[in-house]
């Protein structure tokens, strides 16, 4: 009987990945769609309906599925790329790499004759220029088979395609960062509503985040980075109070509930009396450093900037009630404290 072939495709959900598992399943192949989580993309993998999910894409297709997390492993890819970070800190060749050998030990356990993407040519300037993916080639450890079905007619043919499992002739040459092509191959393939929101989702690339990101690393090094931290990035108004010191403050009602799990080993601030907003306190806090943050704090509140109100300083099972008087919104400190 012979060999059924295998494949394993990295599945983001996005189209490209979407058009690729579709272009490998139609040549007779069985193939594992992958889902990588870093812990860096906002991966609800819904559709923007809320109806579908990557699995459920999977499912569609008619391929197997399977998720890896590899978060902790993650860690040195991100505060040591050895190609370094696009505009913030996405270290995005670093990442695909990383996603790519993944998908290599996977391949190598299920006893897969090759790997997939969706990637091409063009389209991602971080990752996916030609130049780019012959590093990506080179440094997979599976160069002779690691497949780009849509780009392939312009890359150099693969093991899969040598050796027959692959018909060449039935692959793309899409190049550069139109979606004209995908688009078109997507309805002629019936997979035009199979996409969810994908790469685009990596909160990485995003400024502000990586503002603050860049800001834990001044602080604390790489060596002494503290992990614990990077999940507040996402939530509130961040500021610089000291070199020590970094106040997260609340937008809304919906971040204070956000917050209130944080509290553990951080400074808590809170207003007394009067209607505002809460906040969170990392690193060290001086004597200096909690009256600046509760001013700051009483800024976000009702209480005009002349009152005098007291705002509530507790860490841990230490509580203490002091006065401040708001900074005033037009005072120039914030915005230079600002992340």
């Amino acid at each position: 009987m012979e060999k059924k072939v295998k494949a394993i495709g990295l599945l983001s959900g996005g189209l490209d990945s979407v058009l690729a598992a579709a272009l490998i399943k139609e040549q007779g192949v069985e193939v594992t769609g992958l889902l990588i989580r870093t812990g860096f993309t906002d991966h609800k993998e819904v559709s923007a309906d809320g109806k579908r999910t990557v699995e459920d894409t999977a499912k569609a297709l008619g391929i197997k599925f399977r998720i890896e997390n590899i978060q902790d492993e993650y860690w040195d890819t991100l505060l040591y790329p050895k190609y370094g970070y696009g505009k913030n800190v996405n270290p995005c060749l670093d990442c695909h790499l990383h996603m790519i050998r993944v998908a290599a030990r996977i391949m190598k356990e299920e006893g897969a004759d090759f790997v997939f993407t969706g990637e091409v040519v063009g389209q991602r300037p971080k990752s996916q220029l030609a130049h780019q993916m012959k590093v990506a080639l080179k440094e997979s450890g599976i160069e002779g088979r690691l497949l780009r079905p849509l780009s392939a007619l312009r890359l150099a043919p693969t093991i899969p395609e040598l050796e027959g499992m692959i018909d060449r002739k039935k692959l793309k040459g899409f190049i550069g960062r139109g979606r004209t092509a995908q688009l078109n191959l997507a309805r002629e393939l019936g997979v035009e509503d199979l996409a969810v929101a994908a790469g685009g989702n990596c909160y990485l690339i995003n400024r502000e985040y990586g503002d603050r990101f860049k800001d834990l690393l001044e602080q604390y090094g790489k060596d002494n980075f503290p992990k614990s931290e990077t999940p507040l990035l996402r939530i509130g108004r961040h500021f610089r109070i000291s070199d020590t010191a970094k106040l997260v403050i609340s937008r809304n009602e919906e971040e204070y509930y956000k917050l209130l799990p944080y509290r553990s080993g951080r400074y808590s601030f809170e207003l007394v009396d009067v209607i505002g907003a809460y906040a969170i306190g990392t690193g060290k806090f001086s004597k200096e450093d909690i009256h600046l943050a509760s001013r700051l704090l009483g800024r976000y509140s009702k209480a005009k900037s002349e009152e005098t109100i007291k705002v509530l300083v507790s860490l841990d099972d230490s509580v203490s009630e002091i006065e401040i008087r708001p900074l005033d919104i037009q005072d120039p400190i914030i915005e230079k404290m600002r992340i």
